[in-house]
This record gives structure tokens, sequence and C-alpha cells, in this order.
């Protein structure tokens, strides 16, 4: 339950609750539950029941009111005794204004400590006050008189209400302080269990314990900050083991460009002693040794290229700068940039755009490095035959897709699923000792996924690897 709702209900019941308190014990509810608190158990007896006392009492009266003689007897004050003696109430009987007989007590019975002490205290401040609630006058034969009095005793129904004020008070006061104190516990109690295993879980993780899952089940305030944290850690926790693998890779990368890197070296380092040497002694021979040496060194530069991709791409961090272009106008240009590289060896690169005006939102920079990126794979892994690329595009209710196909040595079918991992080369490329990192295809599928897309390789009727791109279509 929200903190919110839990002091609103705390709130109604501190009024509440008092109130309910407060009638109870003002309309006598509990005056016999209470009955070890003397005046509970007779303050409200007398009030509820003078007027029964009062008719009892004239009740008992009436027959003797031609022979009050009877109220001086034995009979009569064993009755009154019996029947009116009391805290409050009192039979009084004097014959020529003589006191006779009365049932008042100088002590008071049935107090426990606390009224005994509040009630000697109060009577001592006040003045004894008597009021008769019935009285009987009779005049006799011989001329006396003699007179019964029901009398309350008004000083001790003041005390007995003081009395009465400070007991309530300290019950009103214990039943609202046990009231809070539940309510707090209520309130604070959910709150201390969730801080705690919020700072437990929040010390591990500053321990550096990852796997040190929040499991929060209350629907409470704290729900939300328990998601943050828990979706914290776990966010944390898949970036250290992220970075564990960009370190391994990152150590691959360069074990593999420093093995890659000692071939072409080596070789320019032969022909440049070869040249200084004179070995090579024909004009010949030594634009060949030149023509090695750059061949070479162009292999340096595509592995120092691919160190600088890995740093610029690495993952979840591809920022694009979208524009709307013209699809066939992009690949056009594509297809004019990258056609040097393959006719240089050879080779051709043609272009296949089914429909027209289509346009897609796209970085044209870094889409432009897909197609660099693939059609610099389809010339490293060419066969002895003459390299032909084919770029298809259409468009379809998904989409547009393009299909980069190329008649290369191709890709096993186990190795198709792997090729867009990171650092992956397949057994074919390392057997035929091509140089290269493995990253430019991963490359292109981070570069996809970003713009929403898809990539995908499979095999060709030509036995070479075709490249798919499925991008959506700007409407």
């Amino acid at each position: 339950m929200k903190i919110k709702n839990k002091f609103i209900i705390s709130l109604i019941l501190l009024v509440l609750l008092p109130a309910i308190f407060t009638m109870v014990i003002t309309n006598n509810f509990l005056s016999d539950n209470l009955n070890f608190v003397h005046f509970f158990d007779t303050y409200y007896d007398i009030f509820d029941n003078f007027s029964n006392i009062s008719n009892e009492f004239e009740t008992y009266v009436h027959p003797y009111t031609d022979s009050p003689e009877f109220f001086l007897t034995d009979e009569f004050k064993d009755y009154a005794t019996s029947n009116f003696s009391s805290t409050f109430l009192m039979i009084e009987v004097t014959e020529n204004s003589v006191p006779k007989f009365t049932t008042y007590q100088d002590k008071i019975e049935n107090l426990n400590l606390f009224e005994r002490w509040l009630f000697s205290n109060l009577s001592e401040e006040q003045t004894k006050i008597q009021y008769s609630l019935k009285h009987h006058h009779f005049e006799r034969i011989d001329g006396g008189t003699i007179d019964v009095r029901l009398k309350i005793d008004s000083t001790r129904l003041e005390v007995a209400y003081q009395v009465f004020e400070k007991v309530f008070f300290v019950l009103y006061g214990a039943f609202n302080l046990i009231l809070l104190a539940v309510l707090l516990a209520w309130i604070s109690n959910p709150i201390k269990r969730a801080i705690r295993r919020l700072t437990f879980t929040t010390n591990e993780i500053r321990k550096g314990n990852l796997s040190a899952k929040l499991s929060y089940e209350e629907e409470d305030d704290f729900y939300e900050l328990a998601e943050s944290i828990e979706s914290m850690r776990h966010s944390l926790e898949t970036s250290v083991e992220k970075q564990k693998v960009l370190e391994i890779e990152k150590k691959e990368l360069i074990a593999n460009i420093s093995h890659d890197l000692r071939t072409p070296i080596t070789s320019i380092r032969g022909y440049v002693q070869g040249l200084k040497d004179g070995v090579a002694r024909t004009e010949e021979t030594k634009r060949e040794y030149l023509e090695t040496i750059e061949s070479k060194t162009y292999m340096i530069e595509s592995l120092l290229n691919d160190l600088f991709e890995i740093t610029r791409f690495d993952v979840g961090s591809i920022k694009l700068n979208k524009q709307v272009v013209n699809l066939k106008n992009f690949l056009t240009d594509c297809v004019d940039e990258l056609e040097s590289d393959v006719t240089k060896i050879g080779g051709k690169l043609s272009l296949h755009f089914i429909i027209k005006d289509t346009r897609v939102e796209v970085d044209p920079e870094k889409l432009m490095r897909v197609f660099i990126n693939v059609i610099e794979n389809s010339i490293k892994y060419r066969n002895g035959v003459p390299l032909e690329i084919i770029i298809l595009a259409n468009q379809d209710d998904d989409g547009v897709f393009i299909n980069i196909s190329d008649n290369g040595i191709g890709v096993k079918d186990d190795d198709l699923g792997h090729i867009f991992e990171r650092f992956y080369r397949s057994d074919k490329s390392r057997n035929l000792d091509i140089m290269g990192s493995g990253i430019g295809l991963s490359i292109c599928r981070e570069i996809i996924v970003a713009h929403g897309g898809k990539i995908s390789a499979s095999a060709n009727d030509s036995h070479g690897l075709t490249i798919s791109i499925r991008l959506k279509a700007f409407d």
C-alpha cells in the first residue's frame, strides 16, 4: 500500500477511534467491563437510576405514612442499610430535628489506589454539601415530628466527577498513545524493511557484487525505486559482461592484426632490401617490386582502417545523421565510387534498380560504409575467375531490400550464421591466408540495425555470397 494512503487512513483513524472511544466511555457501554474502576461501576448506575431509586423509596415509605414510628425501628434500619447505602446516596432519619439514623459512611469502600488518592486529595478541598432527593415529614400524635430523607452527597458527586475527568483523560491518553504507536509501526515498519533491502542491495553493488538481485514484490512507494535499482544493477552487470567481451575481442583484434601485419611488413622489407642491394636490375623488375610494395602497403592500410573502425563503431555507440535520400541516386553514387576498385582487379560492378523514385531516411555516410565493407569483402574473397558483383534493389510491402551478390569463394553453410560476428573469420579464409580483422561485416550489421533494418547472408547460384539488406521506405 502507498505511504500516502497509509497516512490518510491513519489520520482518519486518529480522528474516528478517539471519538468512538469517548462515546463508548461517556455512554457507559463499557461500565460492566470497567468495574475495576469504582467510579465507572457506581457513578453511571446512580445517575441512570435516580428516578428508579426515588420511586422505590416512595413505594417503600408509602405504607407507613400513618405509622411513622416504623422509621425508627431496626427493621427499617436494616432495609435502608441494605438498599440505600452507597457512596453517594443515603437515608437519614431525624426525630424532633435530632438525627436518629443515617446510612452515610465516612469511608468510601471499593476504591482502587488511584481513586483513593484522588478522592482523598480532592475531597479535602471541597465543602461538604448534601441535598435531599425525597423528604417525608410526619407529625406525631404527641406533637413530635419524624423526618425521613433520601439524600445525595453532592460533594462526593463533584469529587467523583473530577475523578472521572482524570481517569478518563488517563485512559484517553493511553488509548491514543497505543493507537499512535500501532499506526506508526504500521507505517514505519514496511518503510524500514524496504530501506534495509534497498541499502543491502546498493551496498552489494558498491562492493562490486552485481549478481545481488533485488526482488521487491510490494506495491508501495519504493517499488519504482526498487525497479530502478534492479534495472541499474542489471545494466551494470550487462555492461561489465560486455566490457569483458570487448576486452577479449580487442585482445583478439590486436593479436590478429599483429599476426597479419608481419606478412606484408616482412614482404616490404624484403623487396626494399632487394632494391637497395641492386637485385632488381631492370626497370620492369623495379616496377614489379614497387607495385608489390604498394600492394602490401594497401594491406597494412586496410588493417589499420579496421583498427580505426573498431574504435568508431563500438557496440551501441553509432550516432546517425539521417537524411531523406533517393535510393537510386545513392546507389548510383556508391557504384561510381567503388567501381574503380573492382575494375582495377579485372572485375565488374553493376546496378539493377527495378523501381524508381524510392526514398529512404538514412545516414548516407554510414550506409556508404556498409557498401564499401561488403564490396571490399567481395574483392578480398574472390576466386580465380573474373569478379562480378551485382547490386539489385527493389521494394515490397515490407520496405526496401538490396541484394549484393558476388561470384567469389562463398561461405560454408555452417559459417553463414557467424559472419556478422566480430572478429569472425571462416576456416576457408584462414586457409587461403587472407588478411583481415574480421570486423567489416559486424560493423555493417551494427549500422543497419541502428537504422532499424535487417542484414543477412546466403549462398547464391554462382557459388558466391549474397548480402541482403532490408530498410524501411520513407513515405
